[in-house]
């Protein structure tokens, strides 16, 4: 039984940095229309980032937000170009071009920080352990449950409760009415892909303590965050936090169970998950005449 709980608590905490990264990608893909495959290579720079800061032996409680600054930058410069040109093209430029970036992008990481894996130096603070039922538990993957649901808590407040938020669906619903309003449509836009960009480098600096940093895990978490998208269905950010609960928890227990098969696993029950509900676990199913 112990050994459940104490499973089931890696399972939250691997789903919560799910949900971090997921719901940058489906800000963008969901509500901007835009495919993003470049998102992981956000979350790797993010992840370098936060090591290179805590090594450096800088303010530990500074390195996610400058994390976040720095892929939120990043973000910014994108949308300036080339981004900005492809916004209204088909999703097949947009694929390609954004995959060719993440794989540039993966050599200048590689380049400038190395092909080693890395693993952040973690404060005295929050590299002990608490107990759980007389069973060791990292203290970090606490906190990152802690800090993650109260980010995309935010996150969901900011889109779904204010007015910018509901500037930013409008713009998405019919942008051609909100600027007759005299609204600038581009700048919100702008501002969008900056908020996502930050977010998948901050679930980065999240993720260094747990998963680390090596070349490759940006196409495993883009991998990862686009199955969250996808099970929970586009659109909906209740569907993005069921979608990450159900792969973060089928991931860890297929990893208990069937370690050599636990990739095999996962998909079988992602696609058996979506023969069930095409449209995702929120996704609505479209009527047809």
């Amino acid at each position: 039984m112990t050994l459940y709980a104490i499973q089931a608590l890696n399972a939250l905490s691997f789903s919560v940095l799910l949900l971090l990264t997921g719901l940058g990608l489906t800000l963008v893909l969901s509500l901007m229309n835009f495919i993003n495959l470049a998102h992981g290579s956000l979350y790797l720079l993010g992840s370098y980032v936060a090591v290179a800061w805590l090594a450096a032996g800088w303010p530990w409680w500074l390195a996610a937000p400058a994390a976040f600054a720095a892929a939120a930058l990043a973000g910014w410069l994108l949308d300036r170009f080339p981004f900005g040109r492809f916004y209204a093209r088909p999703h097949l430029m947009q694929v390609l071009l954004t995959y060719g970036l993440s794989v540039i992008f993966a050599d200048l990481m590689r380049w400038g920080f190395g092909a080693e894996t890395v693993t952040p130096a973690l404060p005295e603070l929050l590299s002990g352990v608490v107990f759980v039922l007389d069973f060791p538990f990292p203290l970090y993957r606490l906190v990152l449950i802690g800090v993650g649901l109260s980010l995309a808590l935010g996150l969901w407040w900011l889109v779904e409760r204010t007015l910018w938020g509901a500037l930013l669906r409008a713009c998405v619903s019919d942008r051609g009415v909100v600027e007759t309003l005299g609204l600038n449509t581009r700048r919100v836009l702008t501002v969008a892909l900056v908020l996502a960009a930050g977010l998948g480098g901050l679930s980065g600096a999240l993720g260094a303590g747990m998963l680390s940093a090596y070349p490759g895990l940006d196409e495993e978490v883009l991998l990862l965050a686009l199955l969250v998208v996808v099970t929970g269905g586009l659109g909906s950010f209740g569907g993005t936090v069921a979608g990450a609960l159900v792969l973060g928890f089928v991931v860890t227990f297929a990893r208990m169970w069937w370690p050599e098969f636990a990739n095999v696993a996962t998909y079988v029950c992602i696609v058996a998950l979506l023969m069930a509900r095409p449209m995702g676990l929120s996704g609505r199913r479209l009527r047809e005449i």
